[in-house]
């Protein structure tokens, strides 16, 4: 009997200590992986799988065949920039409120970072894919973070209308990549609610 008591004892101690150490959810493990100094260049932690989990949980409608294959387009195209790619994938949750596309950005534009969009009637630039989407929004990040040239041909259309390496860091986004005041704190967290505020690009 006290073997038995001493066995329940334990199997409900286990079971305390798996609760207080749950897994994180995938939109606070994207928190965590921005870096604390919020620098733009650089390289990113989380897999596809990660990240396509960010969108299945906020937005269940995603296939996720199609939500992983889109991560992988974010590390790529990061990579091939020297864009950390979980800023940029945060950046596209925040225009797109993941995905739903319930603001400015629409998504027949591929237009994932809303560039171009100021209001109703100027929804921004379209883009003929959702890889040149990607690509011109990490172009375009880079132009802001940085002076150093771009490794592949240009597909942003604004990428010269930025005062380059004017926003090393998502601190320095806000004002210039959009005129809402907590845009940096928006990327920062994940919020998901910058695409329905005005913004320039």
């Amino acid at each position: 009997m006290r073997k038995l008591a001493l066995a329940t004892l334990v199997v409900a101690l286990a079971g305390v200590a798996v609760q207080g150490f749950a897994a994180e959810s995938p939109k606070s493990n994207l928190v965590a992986a921005i870096p604390s100094s919020g620098a733009i260049m650089g390289k990113g932690q989380l897999t596809k799988v990660q990240l396509a989990d960010v969108l299945l949980a906020e937005n269940p409608a995603l296939d996720k065949r199609f939500a992983q294959d889109f991560s992988q387009m974010y590390i790529t195209e990061a990579a091939a920039e020297g864009v950390n790619h979980d800023i940029a994938f945060s950046q596209m949750c925040v225009e797109t409120n993941f995905f739903k596309f319930d603001g400015l950005v629409t998504r027949n534009s591929n237009n994932f970072g809303g560039i171009g969009v100021i209001d109703e009637q100027n929804r921004g630039v379209q883009f003929p894919s959702a890889v040149l989407g990607v690509r011109a929004q990490i172009q375009h990040l880079k132009g802001y973070a940085t002076k150093e040239p771009l490794k592949q041909a240009r597909v942003d259309p604004r990428y010269y209308n930025i005062f380059h390496g004017s926003a090393p860091s998502i601190a320095d986004l806000s004002g210039r990549w959009s005129v809402n005041v907590a845009y940096a704190e928006n990327l920062r967290n994940v919020t998901g609610e910058n695409g329905k505020k005005l913004a320039q690009r």
